[in-house]
């Protein structure tokens, strides 16, 4: 009996000895769908993992406002936590210049250290990750807009720009006095790093390209694109305030049946498809691909897409942990499952057309064409985001109908042009 008591004992201490020294490493990541996802990610981990690799994981969220202004800062800094930070796929150009993210290429191409399938990526998403041939993230989540309808007023969805319009003057008051809705449409309005992607859509389904010999903001393609959204906006067919319009003020326009028809990102079907969270439209909602333009060849499309992805931090003392973690949470079929599983959108073919996966979320059926097909990303190039913001300011004074089209187009690219300048970039 004491030798049984003096084992046990031993055994014990061993596992308490194990659960006290075991390292944990930390990631931070944005409240929100994402961060549930990867609560229920860690969780698993944790719990049947953690002992195979040798660490645990602790995640830490954040609330969103400013949040890649903090990641960035925390990068910037040098300080060696947290290991793992959730960031958006905009900031990959200035990663790998600045060195602000640890270069993940060699252990991305050594088996033993990624030993899953790397053509199941979404190729889209690996191309939103990648600088000058490098590899600075993995995907964890892409995102792309689709057009939610309601399918219990519109039989068929628009499948271009021009019919949705009069899909939306159909379902305006003002223009239809029976209309079930008081506006036809909303989309993102407010000064975000949503704008200009909602914009893109757009612009580059008209044939639209951000370069020429010099920045093309100002081209063909962009004008007709910003003279359909203020045609929109002047015409009364979205909400008087679609200036202020962002991710919460579309759900919840949709949520309350004020609208007909929305450009939203995909990450809010779950919460349109809930009971409890939408009971107006719950059944009533349905999506399909963003509208495009008819050329002689067929339709042209074009869907943005961004990656929420995970880049480890080069200070981190624990950065082949955090690689194992992260290849297993976006790369293996079990992490990315459990993320889908959880309400997030992982990167990977396999997942997105699992038949589990699409009969909890059926959006992914047009997702994943929509991005194999049309997908999209925005210059990689290290200074962008500068960029981006130029733009942002005059899109939005389109928006407050400020500005008309061609003179918010003239001075955001001439702006942008001097920007580029003074960078080098032109001579």
């Amino acid at each position: 009996m004491k030798r049984w008591l003096v084992v046990l004992l031993i055994s014990f201490s061993v596992v308490l000895m194990f659960a006290t020294t075991i390292p944990e490493i930390t990631l931070f990541c944005r409240a929100g769908p994402e961060g549930d996802a990867h609560k229920s990610q860690v969780e698993y981990w944790n719990s049947n993992l953690a002992e195979k690799y040798g660490f645990k994981v602790k995640i830490i969220e954040a609330t969103r406002a400013d949040y890649y202004t903090y990641v960035n800062n925390t990068l910037l800094a040098g300080g060696k936590t947290p290991d793992i930070m959730e960031s958006f796929s905009g900031f990959t150009a200035l990663y790998g210049k600045s060195k602000m993210a640890f270069d993940l290429t060699d252990w991305y191409c050594d088996d033993t250290m990624f030993p899953y399938d790397r053509s199941d990526w979404l190729d889209i998403s690996m191309k939103l990750v990648t600088y000058n041939g490098r590899i600075y993230a993995l995907p964890t989540d892409t995102n792309t807009y689709l057009l939610f309808y309601r399918k219990d007023l519109i039989s068929e969805p628009p499948k271009t720009w021009e019919e949705a319009y009069e899909v939306a003057k159909q379902f305006t008051k003002k223009h239809n006095k029976n209309s079930p809705t008081m506006y036809g449409i909303a989309f993102y309005g407010r000064k975000s790093e949503s704008l200009p992607m909602f914009y893109y859509q757009i612009f580059r389904s008209y044939g639209g390209t951000w370069w020429y010999d010099r920045p093309a903001f100002d081209s063909e393609p962009a004008l007709k694109a910003l003279k359909w959204v203020e045609s929109v906006i002047k015409d009364g067919l979205v909400p008087p305030d679609i200036s202020t319009y962002e991710y919460m003020e579309i759900l919840g326009a949709l949520q309350t049946g004020q609208i007909a028809m929305a450009v939203q990102w995909d990450a809010a079907y779950p919460t349109l498809k809930d009971k409890n969270a939408s009971p107006l439209v719950w059944d009533k909602i349905a999506v399909a691909m963003v509208p495009g333009v008819e050329t002689p060849e067929g339709l042209r499309r074009a869907q943005s897409a961004h990656d929420q992805m995970l880049v480890i931090n080069p200070n981190s003392e624990f950065k082949k942990e955090a690689f194992t973690f992260i290849a297993w949470a976006t790369a293996s079929p079990e992490g990315a499952k459990i993320y889908a599983m959880a309400g997030a959108s992982p990167a990977r073919k396999s997942v997105l057309s699992d038949p589990e996966v699409l009969s909890k979320f059926p959006r992914f059926q047009f997702k994943l064409p929509a991005l194999d097909q049309w997908g999209y990303a925005e210059p990689q190039i290290p200074d962008y985001p500068e960029m981006k913001d130029i733009l942002n300011t005059y899109l939005a004074k389109v928006w407050a109908l400020e500005l008309d089209p061609e003179t918010a187009l003239k001075r955001a690219n001439n702006e942008i042009y001097d920007f580029l300048v003074a960078k080098g970039y032109y001579k």
